[in-house]
């Protein structure tokens, strides 16, 4: 048995684990996302933005919209040029925003890298307190 317990984020698992750490979960499609929140930025409808893409990439267009594709070539680079920007600036980048339990099952997720690792060195200082006491190292994983 683990010397940890721990209570994930969702509260719905609780185990004995022998450590945490920051994991690195899978990329997301966020191209959708983030193409709504730079026609909000400009004011623009999703309507009036795939009016301007010829007829053969519309469908195709509204599907990425929804995050349920991502755009072949062609369209993502007329998308970048669109809003002139790199396509870097569609991609999921912040991939180490999740803790993990010894089993690497995700017990916690944050918003960005950085809060994650805030959460981690509070949770490192909590447990080197409890271990230095001789106290059990109980964890309830903060939400947001």
């Amino acid at each position: 048995m683990g010397k940890i317990l721990l209570i994930s984020q969702s509260e719905n698992d609780t185990w004995f684990v022998n450590g945490i750490s920051i994991g690195i979960r899978q990329p997301q499609i966020v191209v959708g996302t983030k193409i709504k929140e730079l026609l909000k930025t400009k004011e623009i409808s999703e309507e009036n933005f795939i009016k301007e893409f010829e007829g053969n990439y519309r469908e195709s267009l509204k599907r990425v919209l929804e995050d349920k594709e991502i755009p072949k070539e062609k369209l993502f680079n007329k998308i970048a040029d669109y809003f002139k920007l790199d396509k870097e600036y569609f991609y999921d980048k912040n991939l180490k925003n999740v803790i993990v339990n010894d089993s690497r099952m995700v017990v916690a997720e944050y918003e960005t890298e950085a809060r994650t690792l805030e959460v981690k060195k509070q949770l490192d200082e909590l447990i080197t307190e409890c271990y230095r006491n001789n106290r059990p190292i109980i964890i309830k994983m903060p939400k947001e």
